[in-house]
């Protein structure tokens, strides 16, 4: 089930906040990632899920405009998400956030709607980055 997470509004952008979900199946990285992005002036944690069925939930209780992908789930891979989310909403920055370097699996998910494929061996900035980079190529600014 998705979680909601407290934080304050901040504007994204286009004056236009970053209302991010994010999909990622450990709970201790969930809470640490939510806690950083909302720590950056242009982003807002607005729910977790630990699974597919849990995210695709938070669209119209949280409606999200981005969402950070970890690339498996608890319910499975989050390519098909990918392609969910992108018809769903076509203008949403979705970033997959990965501990698997492979050329042939980025290419994948970018090939289903993915704006980026950020690894978690990174920095945060990376991750923040890659979301900023996605809202404006989708036109946010």
């Amino acid at each position: 089930m998705a979680e909601p997470v407290a934080g304050g509004a901040t504007r994204g952008p286009s004056g236009g906040e970053l209302r991010v979900v994010i999909g990622e199946n450990h709970a201790d990285l969930a809470l640490t990632l939510s806690l950083l992005l909302d720590a950056e002036a242009d982003m807002r944690c607005v729910a977790t899920a630990s699974s597919a069925s849990a995210v695709l939930q938070t669209l119209e209780a949280h409606d999200p405009n981005a969402f950070v992908l970890d690339l498996s789930l608890d319910d499975g891979p989050s390519v098909p998400l990918i392609t969910a989310l992108r018809q769903r909403r076509p203008r949403a920055v979705i970033v997959v956030f990965t501990g698997h370097k492979n050329s042939v699996l980025e290419q994948h998910c970018l090939r289903a709607g993915a704006d980026a494929v950020v690894l978690k061996s990174g920095e945060i900035e990376e991750l923040t980055e890659a979301l900023r980079r996605a809202a404006q190529h989708l036109g946010w600014g």
